[in-house]
């Protein structure tokens, strides 16, 4: 709890995704290898992102998270 109200006095939002890749309009959300489930708030968001054009990775561990970014279609330009 203490961390959750820590992040929130930063100005963290729940269920954006962890990482930005901006110049890619990329975002990835990390989740543990097994286990890790995508909660509603992030369901949101993940809709919410997609629907205005970007792309949102759910890696499960550094590995999988890894190989899907390798293999994101980058903008060119």
């Amino acid at each position: 709890m203490a961390q959750g109200a820590s992040l929130k006095a930063e100005g963290v939002t729940a269920g954006v995704p962890d990482l930005f890749v901006p110049a890619w309009g990329l975002w990835v959300e990390m989740k543990r290898s097994t286990g890790g489930t995508v909660s509603p708030a992030q369901r949101d968001w993940i809709a919410y992102l997609e629907g205005i054009g970007h792309q949102v990775i759910i890696g499960r561990g550094f590995e999988d998270a890894k190989r899907q970014i390798e293999g994101v279609k980058k903008p060119t330009g």
